[in-house]
């Protein structure tokens, strides 16, 4: 199968369209002009034809021959080509005819049987001769006289017109669709050229580097709403690698971390032979290193997932307020150990459609971080809260706070305030990223605000059942 370029397409597209406008326009000029060329022959014959008539009936004494010999030698519509004339009394016996008649005579129509009828129309044809258009008109005079009159004339001029009409459509429409496979050929090129333009522009473009945008001539255009559409593409692939990159480069500090320590310890215990206690002391921090290694990547392989869109939920009924109470009482057992305080208010029965694992799980992370992130002495409150067809959850600490100008980054993945800080604490970086994506799967929102030094709010809403 061959296939056609775009240019060629639009090229006969257009050229097949002009053609076929062309071909009908021509077929409804050639047919408009025999239709007018025969009204106006007909309107012609009946205004000679009464003229005759009425001077016929009008003048008592007038001289037929003569009236019908001036009429003969006037020319007609159709450059003068021959006219015929003849008379009939009322019972059809021809009382006079102009001089190119002797030898013959004009017949009389079987339609026209009584003088009272109104002119009939017909076409004849003499022997060896062209066609004849005829026209019978029945004349009653002031006498009470009855007789018909008879006016022919030849259709060779508007044969002739017609035919000489029919030469030059022919050599019309050929011309007519030369012109437009031209005409055609040049409008494709110069609406393909802007295309033309983006293409070799985009093939320059590389995914090293995606700062360059496509020019835009005319942003109105369809072809502007394209590049437009393309560019804004290009803004969000720049940002898809960009974000990329920073992830592999971030995942693999994360986890260069705890290999270095594992590898670092291993090696140290290999030097000599040690106590037991510090082969123990060795493999405790080991275990500890791939506990968190294995966070990493079970985190890792939750959030590809999820950009998958292959990660199930199990959804159901979901009661807010018995949820946040599990997590209330893990919460004390984590805050003890610090000297926290942990506090929770709730307002009734709130449900929810979701996941309670993964619901839970993002409360929890929420909980885990402000333990983290909040001195000895300080206290944690959970609220569960209904709002205008929302149930928010709020999770709210005393602790060390987050700076202004870390707030827009804080669900990116393996995004950090404090970098050392953040590993003392044992975390991956991927908690609040995980939180947002639980909330946001659930048709829901997390937002945060923040004073450093003096704590943070986290709220997480999600539309009620």
């Amino acid at each position: 199968m061959r296939h056609w370029t775009l240019r060629t397409k639009l090229t006969l597209w257009y050229a097949g369209s002009v053609g076929v406008i062309s071909l009908l326009g021509t077929l409804l000029l050639y047919y408009g002009f025999s239709y007018v060329s025969s009204r106006s022959i007909d309107i012609f014959l009946r205004e000679e034809a009464e003229a005759l008539g009425n001077y016929l009936s009008l003048t008592p004494r007038a001289n037929a021959r003569t009236y019908i010999a001036q009429l003969v030698a006037e020319k007609d519509v159709f450059s003068g080509h021959q006219k015929y004339v003849q008379l009939r009394d009322s019972t059809g016996v021809v009382i006079e005819r102009s001089t190119n008649l002797l030898d013959r005579e004009l017949p009389l129509p079987e339609r026209t049987g009584t003088p009272a009828r109104e002119e009939v129309f017909a076409t004849i044809a003499f022997p060896n001769a062209l066609a004849v258009r005829l026209i019978t008109l029945p004349i009653v005079s002031q006498a009470g006289a009855a007789f018909f009159v008879q006016e022919g004339v030849s259709l060779e001029g508007e044969y002739a017109f017609l035919r000489n009409l029919r030469t030059a459509l022919f050599f019309f429409l050929p011309g007519m669709l030369g012109l437009s496979i031209l005409s055609g050929r040049l409008m494709a090129r110069r609406v393909l050229q802007p295309i033309e333009t983006i293409t070799r522009e985009a093939q320059t473009i590389e995914a090293l580097d995606l700062t360059r945008r496509l020019p835009v001539v005319n942003p109105q255009d369809e072809i502007g709403q394209l590049v437009g559409v393309l560019n804004s593409l290009l803004f969000h692939l720049e940002g898809a690698f960009t974000q990329m990159r920073q992830f592999t480069a971030d995942a693999a500090h994360e986890l260069r971390t705890p290999l270095a320590v594992l590898r670092c310890g291993m090696e140290v215990m290999i030097t000599r032979a040690r106590r037991v206690e510090e082969y123990q002391e060795a493999l405790s921090t080991s275990i500890e290193e791939v506990s968190r290694l294995s966070r990493i990547v079970d985190n890792l392989f939750l959030l590809a997932r999820a950009d998958a869109g292959s990660q199930e939920f199990i959804r159901g009924l979901v009661d807010i307020r018995e949820l946040v109470q599990d997590v209330y009482e893990q919460a004390e057992l984590m805050a003890e150990a610090k000297g926290l305080g942990v506090s929770l208010h709730t307002n009734g029965e709130i449900f929810v459609q979701g996941d309670y694992a993964r619901l839970k799980q993002l409360v929890l992370n929420l909980v885990d971080n402000a333990v983290k992130y909040t001195s000895a002495g300080g206290a944690i409150h959970l609220a569960v809260e209904r709002e205008k067809g929302w149930a928010k959850i709020v999770v709210e600490d005393t602790g060390i706070g987050i700076p202004p100008e870390a707030l827009p980054h804080i669900f990116a993945r393996f995004y950090r305030v404090d970098k050392a800080r953040s590993l003392d604490t044992g975390g991956g970086g991927l908690g609040l990223s995980i939180c947002q994506w639980v909330a946001q799967a659930h048709g829901g929102t997390i937002t945060v605000r923040s004073q450093v030094g003096a704590g943070s709010t986290f709220v997480v809403s999600l539309p009620l059942r």
